[in-house]
């Protein structure tokens, strides 16, 4: 009876593995991976044991949207705007937990592109994981005019509520705020701030901060070393140190975006400590 009892446990557990779930992917600015070139809407496959990290086309947990930014930061190497795409991952998979950066990385034996992201599906997307996750945590995370402060590494702040200040001092803090005039600060290294509210106020003094806001009139401030600033919104201001990358969309008059301004402080005349805009496909003083 114990050996069909576990039979019966095996053959569930087999039944329970989902035949495909739903994944995040990043890519470089050509919606390629590690050289391989991807297409929206096409589906992929590979042949061989999968296992992660070595065989299988890799997306991340859905549940963890930062953790993409690991390997796909807001701004490449090259200076340009990653890409991200909604993935469906189905046949053999294998994960594979990363302790150190807090994520799961998927490998499966086929992949779907279905939808590409933009970045401020991304941010909002990534925002409200981490408001999901940290729901009932401290003082009413989601409710207006919250305060929430953490000092220990590795903390996930979330917050949806209007008018919320958010504060960590702690390394590899991971901060999402979905709401309006959010004022967010981070001091420790490696932290990942993503707001898609408008008129939101973000600073981070640690090195190599990410930072993304899809929301209006953000002003963002990066003092850190090899940090990298992002915004899609109307309006938004970067200012960085010396190192620091800074991406900004661009709208004419209609409130249509027209582009996007990138470049790196300390090159090309872009400052140190000097708020920029984007104006005629330039970054260009506030």
């Amino acid at each position: 009876m114990a050996e069909k009892a576990a039979v019966a446990e095996t053959v569930a557990e087999v039944a329970a593995e989902p035949a495909s779930i739903v994944s995040i992917k990043g890519f470089d600015s050509n919606l390629r991976c590690r050289d391989f070139q991807f297409a929206v809407g096409e589906t992929y496959s590979v042949s061989g044991e999968v296992e992660a990290c070595v065989n299988g086309f890799h997306a991340v947990d859905a549940a963890d949207p930062f953790h993409v930014w690991d390997f796909y930061p807001i701004i490449g190497d090259d200076g340009k705007l990653a890409r991200y795409a909604e993935v469906v991952q189905s046949g053999a998979m294998d994960r594979q937990s990363d302790d150190n950066k807090r994520g799961t990385n998927i490998a499966s034996a086929s992949i779907t592109i279905s939808a590409e992201l933009s970045l401020p599906d991304f941010i909002r997307r990534a925002v409200d994981a981490i408001v999901t996750a940290t729901k009932g945590w401290g003082d009413n995370p989601s409710g207006d005019s919250a305060r929430i402060g953490s000092s220990g590494y590795s903390a996930q702040i979330g917050s949806s509520g209007y008018s919320a200040q958010i504060g960590s001092s702690g390394d590899s803090a991971q901060i999402g705020s979905s709401g309006h005039y959010a004022q967010i600060g981070s001091s420790g290294d490696s932290a990942r701030v993503g707001s898609s509210g408008h008129y939101a106020q973000i600073g981070s003094s640690g090195d190599s901060a990410q930072i993304g806001s899809s929301g209006h009139y953000a002003r963002i401030t990066a003092s850190g070393a090899n940090s990298v600033i992002a915004s899609a919104g109307v309006n938004a201001t970067g200012n960085g140190a010396i190192g620091t990358w800074i991406s900004l969309a661009e709208f004419d008059a209609n409130g249509k975006c027209v582009g996007f301004a990138t470049g790196c402080v300390g090159q090309d005349g872009i400052e140190p400590n000097t708020a920029y805009v984007a104006k005629g496909g330039k970054l260009t003083p506030a």
